[in-house]
């Protein structure tokens, strides 16, 4: 088994720009507050441009790697646009003659479709949405405009327009500044809701256990003396709390990167220039 000299480094990167083509469908449907089903997705979801900034994003990314040093070993959160979005970086990979482990379960249908074993799908990265209706009170209001609203029960229908007058009383732009501001005095009106507190609580330090735990698999996966290098796919919504609380900064962009640093079980963080141990 090869211990690597540097420790494990893992980049957990935000999916490219998508379209949310399954939320619409959902939202949309006479059934508008089912939950998400990963096995039951529109796909494509990435835009295309979503797709070139992944290329480009994936590509000065290798830059910083060698071929005949690292190997790569992806994980996603099991949603179409993340699992593209590792698709793209895993052809890069190949094209730049980096070797990629191979996963004996990927937990996904697409993911096996696109990558042939070569991404695994992980709960703890996934969002796996209830009721996205309750979900839309943090969109901006055009991000709103799927809702069918004839077929949403009229008790969603009140604790909506609860949570998303508190939304609009002070709108921040986007989803996720929406959620950062405002998600704890929406679970006060509305305590279906998750706060960013809460899910920082269940996924952030999940995540930290994740990287704890893909060191010990990416070690027994790949052979051959190479460094392992982990790149992990999801969204935004699990770091808005940590990257206020632990960097100071606020959101995660499309393709953007925190990347982690584990060293003896110690684990490091680095994002936007900011480095800080966890």
């Amino acid at each position: 088994m090869h211990e690597s000299p540097k420790g494990l480094e893992v980049g957990y990167v935000r999916h490219g720009k998508a379209g949310y083509r399954s939320y619409a469908e959902i939202t949309g449907s006479e059934n508008p507050t089912k939950p998400f089903e990963a096995e039951h997705q529109i796909t494509p979801d990435l835009m295309p441009e979503g797709r070139e900034a992944a290329f480009r994003e994936a590509e000065a990314y290798f830059d910083q790697l060698d071929p005949a040093q690292d190997t790569m070993f992806f994980v996603s959160s099991n949603e179409a646009r993340a699992i593209e979005t590792a698709d793209v970086y895993r052809q890069v990979a190949h094209m730049r003659g980096f070797a990629v482990a191979q996963h004996d379960r990927t937990h996904s249908s697409y993911a096996n479709e696109l990558a042939g074993g070569e991404i695994r799908v992980l709960e703890t990265l996934s969002i796996n949405s209830k009721n996205l209706v309750l979900d839309y009170m943090f969109n901006p209001k055009a991000g709103r405009a799927t809702i069918n609203w004839e077929a949403v029960d009229p008790e969603t229908r009140v604790q909506f327009e609860r949570g998303a007058a508190i939304v609009e009383a002070d709108p921040q732009g986007t989803f996720g500044a929406n959620f950062l501001k405002h998600s704890e005095a929406v679970k006060a009106v509305v305590p279906e809701a998750v706060s960013a507190h809460e899910l920082y609580e269940k996924r952030f330090r999940s995540l930290l256990k994740l990287v704890r735990w893909a060191e010990k698999k990416a070690k027994q996966t790949v052979e051959g003396g190479k460094d392992v290098k982990v790149l992990a796919f999801g969204h935004e919504n699990a770091f808005v709390y940590a990257l206020k609380e632990v960097f100071e900064e606020e959101g995660l962009n499309n393709c953007e990167a925190i990347e982690f640093a584990v060293q003896d079980g110690a684990v490091t963080a680095k994002y936007r220039g900011k480095e800080r141990t966890l």
